[in-house]
C-alpha cells in the first residue's frame, strides 16, 4: 500500500512538473512596469548617497544626509528610518539629535521632538540651533517664559543673536508685555537691518496704537520685500482706519490684487472703502463681486454687495445677496434684518 502511494506520488509529482515545464508562467505574461528614475535635484542627491551608504554602510554621516533629503520632500517614514539608523550608529553627534527632533515634529510627535533636543542640549549645551526650536516648540505650546529662558541661553552666547530677541519680542507680545515686545522687535532690526519680521510687528503694534510711525516701520518691510503683500495690506488699513486717506489704501490694496489676483482681503476692502466712504457704488459692487469670485463662500461680501445694491436702487439683486447670505450663515443677523427690510 505504500508502494503504491508513493508510485502515486511520482506520478503526481512528474506531472505538475511537465506541466510546469510546458507552460508558461503567468509571472512572465505580465509586463513588468518600467522604473521611474527621480531626476529632481533631491532625486538625484538621495541616489547619490544612496549608492555611497552602499558601499559604506556604517557610516552614520551619509545616514543622516540621507534622513535630511527625505525631510526636505516631506517623506517622514524613511526619514524616520534613516535617522534612527543613524544614531544607531553614532549617538555622541548633537546635530543628529536636532535633526531627529525635526522628524518627531514633521510625524506630529512634539514630545519625542523635545526629548531629542534636550539630548542634544547634554551633548554640546551651547548648540544655538537646538536651543532656537526649543524656544519655538514652548512658544508654540503658549509656555512664553520657558520659551525666554531658552532665548536668554542664546544670548549668553551670542549677544547679537537677532532672531532671539525677535523670538523674545513674539512671547512678549503673547503675554500681553507691549513695552517689552517693541522694545525686543527694535533690538532685533539694530542687530540686523534686513530683518523683515520686526518691521511688520512693529508696523502692526504701532497700528493698534494709532501711531504715524506704523508708516515708517511698513516701508521698512516693504524695502526689504516690495512684493509683500502682509505690508501692504497693514498699510493700506493704516490709511483706511487711521490716516482715512482713502487714496494711499486704495492704491496699497490694488498692487496686492496685481501681486496676488486671488487675495479676497483686498478686494472687500476696496468695496467697502467704495461704498462706505467714497459713496460710489457700482466699484464697490464690482470689488465685492471680485472677493465673491475668490470666495464664493463669504457671506459678508454678499451682504455687502447686497448693501451697494439696495442702496443703488437694485432691489432684486440686493435681496438675492442677503438671501446668499443667510443660505451660507443662517444665523447672520444683519443679513436677516435687510431682508426683511427689502421685502417690504
Amino acid at each position: 500500500m505504500k508502494m503504491i502511494r508513493l508510485c502515486l506520488s511520482v506520478v503526481f509529482l512528474s506531472i505538475i512538473l511537465a506541466s510546469v515545464s510546458c507552460k508558461e508562467p503567468v509571472a512572465k505574461e505580465e509586463k513588468t512596469p518600467p522604473v521611474v528614475l527621480d531626476t529632481t535635484p533631491i532625486g538625484k542627491q538621495l541616489a547619490e548617497v544612496s549608492r555611497q551608504i552602499s558601499k559604506s554602510p556604517e557610516d552614520a554621516a551619509l545616514y543622516h544626509q540621507r534622513a535630511q533629503l527625505h525631510l526636505q520632500r516631506n517623506d517622514i517614514p524613511n526619514a524616520g528610518m534613516d535617522i534612527t539608523r543613524t544614531l544607531q550608529l553614532d549617538s555622541t553627534n548633537a546635530d543628529y539629535y536636532i535633526t531627529a527632533s525635526d522628524v518627531n515634529l514633521a510625524a506630529g510627535n512634539p514630545g519625542k521632538s523635545i526629548v531629542a533636543l534636550k539630548r542634544a542640549m547634554e551633548l554640546d549645551e551651547k548648540n544655538i540651533k537646538a536651543l532656537e526650536k526649543l524656544a519655538e516648540l514652548y512658544f508654540i505650546a503658549m509656555q512664553y517664559d520657558q520659551s525666554i529662558q531658552f532665548l536668554d541661553q542664546i544670548l549668553r552666547t551670542d549677544i547679537h543673536n537677532a532672531k532671539a530677541y525677535f523670538m523674545k519680542g513674539m512671547n512678549f507680545k503673547e503675554k500681553g508685555d507691549t513695552a517689552r515686545a517693541m522694545g525686543s522687535f527694535q533690538t532685533a532690526i539694530e542687530q540686523r537691518q534686513d530683518y523683515y519680521e520686526p518691521y511688520v510687528q512693529l508696523a502692526l503694534m504701532h497700528t493698534a496704537r494709532g501711531n504715524k510711525i506704523a508708516l515708517q516701520y511698513y516701508d521698512g518691510a516693504l524695502r526689504l520685500n516690495p512684493k509683500s503683500e502682509e505690508a501692504l495690506y497693514g498699510r493700506g488699513m493704516y490709511y483706511q482706519e487711521v490716516a482715512m486717506d482713502y487714496d494711499k489704501a486704495i492704491q496699497d490694496y490694488t498692487s496686492i490684487s496685481e501681486i496676488n489676483p486671488k487675495n479676497k482681503n483686498a478686494y472687500y476692502n476696496l468695496g467697502f472703502i467704495h461704498y462706505q466712504y467714497l459713496k460710489v457704488n457700482n466699484e464697490a459692487v464690482k470689488h465685492y463681486s471680485k472677493a465673491i469670485e475668490c470666495d464664493p463662500q463669504w457671506p459678508e461680501a454678499y451682504f455687502n454687495r447686497g448693501l451697494a445694491f439696495e442702496t443703488m436702487g437694485d432691489i432684486a439683486k440686493a435681496k438675492s445677496d442677503y438671501q446668499q447670505a443667510l443660505t451660507i450663515r443662517p444665523d447672520y443677523g444683519k443679513a436677516r434684518i435687510a431682508l426683511l427690510r427689502v421685502q417690504k
